[in-house]
């Protein structure tokens, strides 16, 4: 079959089957006019990496993992583990958004007390509500 009907059998667009054509992840024959041929198992294989990267497995770690699927060594318990390894990556991910939430809502909120202190002072001054630097003499 043909790029364009793999793409629509599979739901991944044809940019993405030639990157993963050039990754080696899957294979073409091509014809005698260049065009790219691939046989129909293809669709399992490109369907396994789409539901991969739909978890947020890197085209590297799918790499790693589709020999043994396509070969069909890849158990059930070995899927499970692969995801649940994949679960505490996820949650490491949320660990470290969870902190930069933390800081950007105590930013916000020295930024609107300082906001509040410069409204204050600010009857008739036209002084900023930044920080100043002190400058040094050499």
């Amino acid at each position: 079959m043909k790029v364009s009907e793999l793409a629509k059998w599979t739901g991944v667009s044809t940019h993405r089957l030639r990157r993963y054509e050039e990754l080696g992840l899957i294979h073409a024959e091509r014809t005698g006019s260049g065009y790219r041929e691939f046989a129909d198992r293809v669709v399992r294989d490109v369907t396994f990496i789409a539901m991969s990267r739909d978890l947020g497995f890197s085209l590297k770690e799918v790499g790693e993992t589709l020999p043994r699927y396509r070969a069909g060594t890849l158990t059930f318990d070995q899927l499970v583990e692969i995801m649940r390894e994949r679960i505490v990556e996820v949650d490491q991910q949320i660990a470290v958004q969870r902190a930069v939430r933390k800081k950007l809502i105590s930013h916000i909120a020295w930024l609107e007390r300082r906001r509040r202190e410069f409204e204050k002072r600010k009857h008739g001054k036209t002084s900023s509500p930044w920080p100043t630097t002190r400058k040094y003499k050499r």
